[in-house]
């Protein structure tokens, strides 16, 4: 367990350093908003999404996440196995540490009524703050493992792995529209009215409990192929 602990400590150093560039870059986008409110108060404006700049750095972040600390970690001895849970942990932890990060930050743009596209509330709306942490734990820890599993299936393919993992997303959205057509638009109504149940949206009042409790079970299962993918994974150069 000790190892573990260490593990997950050296990777939320990682994710430290990576993190403070984020929130860099979202202060500077509300600094921005700032100045254009108050030099154009009256031209709508605005200076972006915050949300969303978080949204896609902490799924770029699981990209990279994997292969450095994977040499790292072998090279002093940690069992795949514990850098397994230690990548896990410290994906949990800095998931959860960015919620409540965006949920403040969300928060301080509304009370101060900044020009800008906050993608959550308006497909959330009248959410509670707690409300706010869970989703957005759920969707950031979806996207980190998602980022990781990406870069694993990679690392661990052959040059016509690789190919096959980069064409496969093309072919299989040709097969989809392809289906969808034989059945008169039935496949496109089922898989839209599936997504709508479970990110919450089938009620009068969207619920971002359920949209949080899907996206677990998603990342749930990626986090299983990503220990099957990971257990006997050789280092490359």
């Amino acid at each position: 367990m000790g190892t573990i602990v260490k593990a997950t400590s050296y990777q939320l150093t990682l994710f430290r350093s990576q993190s403070w560039i984020c929130l860099a870059i979202i202060v500077l986008n509300i600094l921005i908003s700032v100045t254009v409110s108050y030099l154009f108060p009256s031209s709508g404006i605005s200076a972006g999404s915050s949300d969303m700049i978080a949204v896609i750095w902490i799924f770029i972040l699981g990209l990279l996440s994997f292969a450095p600390s994977f040499k790292f970690m072998l090279a002093n001895a940690v069992s795949r196995k514990s850098l397994f849970w230690a990548n896990i942990f410290s994906m949990v932890i800095l998931s959860v540490a960015w919620a409540v990060a965006m949920t403040l930050v969300i928060s301080f743009i509304n009370r101060m009524n900044l020009k800008m596209i906050v993608v959550y509330p308006l497909i959330y709306k009248g959410s509670s703050t707690m409300g706010t942490v869970v989703w957005f734990s759920g969707m950031f820890f979806l996207l980190i493992v998602l980022g990781w599993f990406i870069t694993m299936a990679y690392y661990r393919s052959n040059k016509l792995m690789i190919f096959v993992i980069s064409l496969a997303p093309f072919v299989i959205a040709g097969l989809f529209t392809i289906i969808n057509q034989m059945t008169g638009g039935k496949l496109f109504d089922f898989m839209i009215n599936f997504i709508v149940t479970a990110m919450g949206f089938s009620g009068s009042i969207p619920n971002p409990y359920i949209g949080s409790f899907s996206m677990l079970v998603i990342t749930v299962i990626l986090c299983v192929l990503n220990y099957l993918l990971i257990r006997k994974t050789q280092i490359k150069e």
